[in-house]
């Protein structure tokens, strides 16, 4: 006897994301998929972008393509469909501490509420990065604060916003010594050049950078063909740098110390070669960073 035709899925997941934590959910999550239709084929990633070039060759193979782990896991989703050029819809099961991805659209952190949601959601068409050629799902950023990685307690995030993670870069750094770390770039964004001195810049498409919402521009959206920018200034004093606490703790991006803008494409054009980190992972260092939108250019299955 004939049945039903199954879905087919492909799901890739990093064995290793939130120290392992994947793997100890691992059957339920599959229950889960092959209870609701789907033929699974499972593929745990080896190598780093080893999952981006399998996707990227086999994506259109398959009904849906799901990936499970960090940020990392999410760039190379985004990288692998986008070149593959397939339009099916994805899924992402988030692993780690931060997932600002996931808490922008919503995505239970919870795995198998993740799992529920790619069976049961709606499809919400999400916009993508290019940098420098280099594709990435939300975020590319340069500085000082991207190098003090997420350590901050999350409560004390929770409770004091961008205050709290600001205190954490100043007890490791000196103030005298922000003017060695920053960064002499013109932002080109249209035909009109912001030129200054910056300890931190980013363009994202995200709600949140580090777990926090109050670094983003109210306005952001993640499907309208646009990246938020924000650069901030280097403080030569105390005062500037109580400028830039207070601007992100009353989410006021209209301050002296920052620039934030919104725009399809930027240059960011640097005095130095200068590393940046794409989707939290390491991107790269250059001079010249030429930054782009992709509209509505990757399917996400969403609450």
């Amino acid at each position: 006897m004939t049945g039903k035709k199954r879905n087919k899925m492909l799901f890739i997941y990093n064995p290793h994301s939130g120290r392992g934590e994947i793997t100890q959910s691992l059957s339920d999550i599959l229950w889960r998929f092959t209870s609701y239709g789907y033929d699974v084929t499972v593929h745990p990633t080896l190598a780093h972008a080893e999952g981006q070039e399998f996707i990227g060759v086999h994506a259109g193979e398959y009904d849906i393509v799901v990936t499970g782990g960090g940020d990392g896991m999410l760039h190379e989703l985004f990288a692998g469909m986008l070149k593959n050029g397939s339009d099916v819809p994805c899924g992402y099961i988030p692993y780690g501490t931060v997932n600002d991805f996931a808490s922008s659209l919503m995505i239970p952190k919870n795995p198998i509420e993740a799992a529920e949601t790619i069976v049961n959601g709606k499809i919400k068409e999400i916009d993508a990065g290019v940098f420098n050629s280099n594709v990435f799902s939300y975020v590319a950023a340069f500085g000082l604060f991207t190098k003090a990685s997420y350590s901050t307690d999350q409560t004390l995030k929770n409770l004091f916003g961008f205050g709290a993670y600001l205190l954490e870069i100043i007890k490791t750094t000196d103030l005298i010594h922000f003017s060695d770390m920053s960064v002499h770039a013109g932002v080109l964004v249209g035909e009109r050049v912001y030129e200054d001195d910056f300890i931190f810049g980013f363009a994202g498409n995200t709600l949140s950078v580090g777990g926090l919402t109050n670094i983003v521009p109210s306005t952001a959206r993640m499907n309208d063909g646009l990246l938020e920018l924000v650069f901030i200034r280097t403080p030569k004093n105390i005062q500037d740098l109580d400028l830039i606490r207070q601007a992100f703790m009353n989410h006021d991006l209209n301050s002296p110390s920052i620039l934030s803008l919104q725009a399809s494409k930027v240059e960011v054009h640097m005095d130095r070669e200068t590393e940046w980190t794409l989707d939290g992972e390491y991107g790269g260092s250059c001079k010249i960073a030429n930054i782009g939108i992709i509209n509505k250019a990757v399917k996400i299955m969403c609450p």
